[in-house]
Parts: structure tokens; sequence; C-alpha cells
């Protein structure tokens, strides 16, 4: 990974107002970016205060760079809207029932709340930096050497990845995700409508880096153990069919090493390429 100027973001403005941008965060030297940071953003279209946690996060990726910045919204808990419950406000398919099965695994008490590597639940977008850039400060043990992803017909979803030889012993799980960008109302209907700060339903709300499904047979991903230096090749293959709402050219796969003691070891993402 291209190591650049790692910065310290203390953000003040975390919800719809007034303040200058200038105003919202102070930006401290903090040294090198060593490793890319996994952002579990657990949201939903009934959040009212989703948007602005949403926006924390994008500015995090504007200014540590998209690479280093992983984020996965998934729409999950109480203010997610799946087709099985969907009303005339909300027709969209954005809740799952693997988001829903994370969102009570991982015991989020409220939204937006917000896993980073695999921490701590936070649910205070004023947090987020600090939690961002001491994780960003870590060397990773492992990387991906090889990530690939394609859909040739449209139809499926090919995925090959190959972790590095690591620099310590790796016990670990491999997790796999489909996510989809660019997702917002066409036509003018109200789809993908989210609600606002102040409750008012935006129907042209483009929603981005959102979790579709999961590669791996097991939800919590596929068991990678390998010792310091050994130089075994191992090789990770997955397929997976589009669903017929899901656009192939929005499409994107965020794969990432992770364990219970350490979290996530390390994340990488890549456009899925026709």
């Amino acid at each position: 990974m291209k190591k650049i100027p790692l910065y310290l973001l203390t953000f003040i403005l975390l919800s719809c107002s007034d303040i200058a941008e200038s105003e919202r965060f102070i930006i401290v030297d903090r040294g090198e970016v060593q490793r890319a940071v996994l952002i579990e953003d657990f949201t939903g279209q009934a959040c009212v205060n989703c948007p602005a946690a949403s926006d924390v996060i994008h500015e995090l990726q504007r200014t540590l760079g998209e690479e280093n910045i992983i984020p996965v919204a998934i729409h999950s808990g109480p203010f997610a809207h799946k087709r099985s419950n969907m009303s005339a406000a909300f027709l969209s398919d954005l809740g799952t029932a693997e988001g829903d099965e994370f969102f009570t695994h991982w015991g989020i008490e409220a939204q937006p709340g917000v896993k980073i590597n695999r921490g701590t639940p936070i649910y205070d977008p004023q947090q987020y930096a600090a939690a961002v850039t001491a994780e960003m400060a870590k060397i990773s043990p492992v990387v991906f050497e090889k990530m690939l992803a394609n859909s040739a017909d449209g139809k499926t979803i090919d995925v090959t990845i190959q972790p590095s030889t690591p620099i310590e012993n790796i016990d670990a799980r491999l997790q796999v995700w489909i996510i989809e960008d660019n997702i917002n109302a066409e036509g003018g209907n109200s789809n993908y409508v989210q609600l606002m700060g102040d409750g008012s339903p935006n129907e042209n709300y483009v929603h981005h880096h959102v979790f579709r499904a999961s590669m791996t047979s097991d939800l919590y991903g596929e068991a990678y153990r390998q010792g310091a230096g050994e130089k075994k090749q191992v090789e990770f293959n997955y397929s997976k069919a589009v669903e017929s709402h899901w656009k192939v050219e929005n499409l994107s796969i965020v794969a990432f090493l992770w364990n219970e003691k350490d979290g996530v070891l390390c994340v990488s993402r890549t456009k899925v390429k026709r």
C-alpha cells in the first residue's frame, strides 16, 4: 500500500447545521498510513441521523483516500426496510436478512452505529476519526496479493483472492462481500427514499457502498490459517449469481481477514469488471 501522511480528524460538526466546513475538523499530522480500514455502517432508510453520519464517513474517505477507508453500509435493524415489510413510502430492497444477522450478532444498540475494523460499536460520529486513525497506524501482518472480480456475462460474479505470505502466524476468517454504489430513485419514484435529519423524505438520495450479499458459505467467513513466512500459495475462489435488482456496473467486492482477538487484519475493495 502506498504510504501517505496520516491525519487525525477531530470532527466538531456531525449533524445538519450551519457551521462552516472549515470549522468541522482540526487536522493534526500523525505519521503514515500503514493499512486500510473497514467501516461497517449499520444504517437504514428510516434513520434520520444516518445521512449526517454517512457524510462524516465520506469526508474521511475524501481526506484520507478511498483506498484507505472502506465503508460498507449495512441496512439492518429497526430502521431498514426490506421486501418482506415494504410500505408505500419505502419500496426498496436495501435491507437484508444477512444484515439483520450482523446487526443482532454484534449487539448494535442504536443507529447510526459503526464498527471500525471490528472494534466495539461506536454510536457517536465524533469518535469515528480517532478510531480510524488508530487503526490506520497499525501494520497488517498479511495483505491480499491478488484480488480479482469479474462478471463476463453479467449474470454471475467470479472472485479470486490470494493472501500474501504473512509476517506472523495467522488464524483468521476470510469474509467476502458484494456491495453496490449509486443506488438512487431513478425515474423519480420513491424506491430508495431516505429520511433526512429534519424527518423529510429525500427521493433523490444516492446510496453508496450498500451491502448486498456475502459470498462465503459461512456468513462469518472461511477459515484461513498460515504460519509466518510460510510460502504456500492459498487461493480462494467464489461465484455468486447476480440478483435482478443489482446493477453489475455499480458492484464491487470487499474482502477482509479478521479474528476475534485482533479484529480486521487486512481489507481491500475491487470493482467487478465486465
